[in-house]
């Protein structure tokens, strides 16, 4: 069973401690070494203001474009083919490339379709604050990637 870290959500109440942060350099880095591995290039990275997480488009040397999302918490990376919309769900999820391995080296887990789309059923989320759990029973995500990269207000 796949656990979730506390700041899955992005959500915390006033009174509890503030979330873990992952660096955003580290995943710009990241980002740049994959498409130079890639032999394409990397765009902008748009931070992580009014979601869980950052993200920037890549696109390898046969002009394919992947876009790699970043959790603003933990220390995770998943991917999609489709643009990313300010504010709307994540259109779906796309199995990493072979040069995602360049985010495993910056110490970032990679994360697959398979595991992305487990049902929330089947995740435990004892480690999760009430503030999450509140979340997570108001938006009723269907699935851990819902949950991981989400723009919930």
């Amino acid at each position: 069973m796949i656990r979730l870290a506390r700041g899955a959500t992005g959500f915390r109440a006033p009174h509890e401690a503030p979330l873990p942060r992952t660096e955003a350099a580290l995943f710009r880095a990241a980002c740049f070494t994959a498409a130079m591995e890639a032999r394409g290039r990397a765009g902008e990275m748009i931070p992580s203001e009014m979601q869980t997480f950052r993200h920037a488009t890549l696109t390898d040397g046969y002009g394919r474009a992947f876009t790699a999302l970043g959790h603003a918490h933990l220390p995770v990376v998943a991917f999609t083919t489709d643009a990313v919309s300010e504010g709307k769900p994540v259109p779906g999820f796309a199995d990493p490339p072979l040069w995602a391995q360049a985010f495993e080296t910056a110490g970032l887990r990679v994360m697959g379709v398979k595991e992305l789309m487990t049902p929330l059923e089947e995740v435990d989320v004892t480690d999760l604050s009430p503030a999450e759990l509140t979340e997570i029973r108001y938006w009723k995500p269907s699935c851990l990637g819902d949950v991981l990269f989400n723009w919930w207000d």
